[in-house]
């Protein structure tokens, strides 16, 4: 059956009912097992309920064939939520050995209909475990890994992804699966240098910043070296100059510093920052940062925790002030909670 486009008359397939054709003569379908008492029953179009029927049965029985593999496209199409529907649809590929390059691409057009479908992410997860065993790279020098076909097509979709929307969680937390799993952490932090250089108010670059640090591991135990620590206080402190009222890089180092390296905050990181609100030529747009003051907080707050009784009470007297001007001068819109916080600095 066809039918004609008003566009430039463009004759155009129209594919028949499942139950019209006759590859699917010999299965009948299975409807939905729904109460007539339910309390909200989904709409579903009639042409999807067909393709559930149908889904339904070759699952009952665990068909194993190509019409059942291209049945789990069409129903995914439609909704590319259907968990189970992807499961069945790894099954098949496993089972009848099925070109996993073409399955990759047939997931790049999903992907393009749906870039944010959890489902779709995961299956390009147990596509490419498929496709490259890590041992493979395990000896390979970093530029050499990044050169693999498999890795650099990878990374090509990535960008696309990232490209279209620098903030999507699912295109982040793919590329971290991606460099953790295959190790290809030096890549990794070129690319998110050139990611910050292009949005230094990206946080999900920053995010990525810290993960490719401390290479996916977690915890406050986690070993970061001293001359690392002193690279990123000095690359935090020139992104801020650059953007003194953008809070990714304030929220990054002081986050950071508190967890691996507390005693940086005062003895490093304030003179960097304090250095700033005098000079000429960043002053006015430091000293009007919500972002300056909140790190003031933090910073003598931490160091607090480690003074004697009377050293302790003049830092938490600076903390409190720093509250008292966020609260009434750059961050009015919060006032409540910085009075809050002051009550806590005890």
């Amino acid at each position: 059956m066809v039918r004609e486009s008003s566009e430039d008359n463009i004759v155009e397939p129209v594919a028949l009912p499942l139950s019209e054709q006759e590859e699917w003569k010999d299965v009948t379908p299975l409807e939905q097992e729904d109460s007539q008492f339910s309390i909200c029953p989904i709409a579903y179009t009639d042409g999807y309920k067909e393709m559930m029927g149908y889904m339904r049965a070759v699952m009952a029985v665990g068909e194993l064939s190509e019409r059942a593999y291209e049945l789990t496209g069409a129903v995914l199409k439609e909704n590319p939520g259907h968990y189970t529907v992807w499961v069945y649809r790894k099954k098949l590929i496993e089972e009848l050995h099925l070109d996993i390059e073409k399955e990759l691409e047939w997931l790049e057009s999903i992907a393009e209909m749906y870039p944010k479908n959890y489902q779709s992410w995961h299956h390009r997860e147990v596509l490419v475990s498929m496709l490259l065993d890590p041992r493979v790279l395990a000896d390979m020098p970093q530029d050499q890994q990044v050169c693999h076909p498999v890795i650099r097509r990878e990374l090509s979709f990535l960008a696309n992804a990232i490209d279209e929307d620098s903030k999507n969680f699912h295109a982040w937390s793919y590329r971290q699966w991606l460099v953790r799993r295959y190790g290809i952490w030096e890549q990794e932090k070129v690319f998110i240098n050139t990611m910050i250089d292009q949005d230094v108010r990206n946080n999900s670059a920053w995010n990525q910043r810290y993960f490719a640090l401390v290479q996916g591991e977690t915890g406050s135990k986690v070993l970061v070296d001293d001359g690392t620590l002193q690279a990123e206080i000095e690359y935090a402190v020139e992104i801020i100059k650059r953007a003194p009222n953008n809070e990714s890089p304030w929220s990054y180092i002081v986050g950071m510093l508190l967890r691996h390296a507390p005693e940086k905050l005062y003895d490093e990181l304030l003179p960097r920052i304090q250095q700033l609100s005098v000079d000429a030529s960043y002053d006015q747009a430091v000293k009007s940062s919500p972002f300056y003051w909140s790190a003031l907080v933090d910073i003598y707050e931490s160091r607090a925790a480690n003074e004697d009784a009377d050293a302790r009470e003049k830092i938490l007297d600076l903390a409190r002030s720093a509250c008292a001007v966020l609260a009434t001068d750059h961050d009015p819109v919060r006032m409540r909670y910085w009075e809050h916080r002051q009550t806590t600095l005890v």
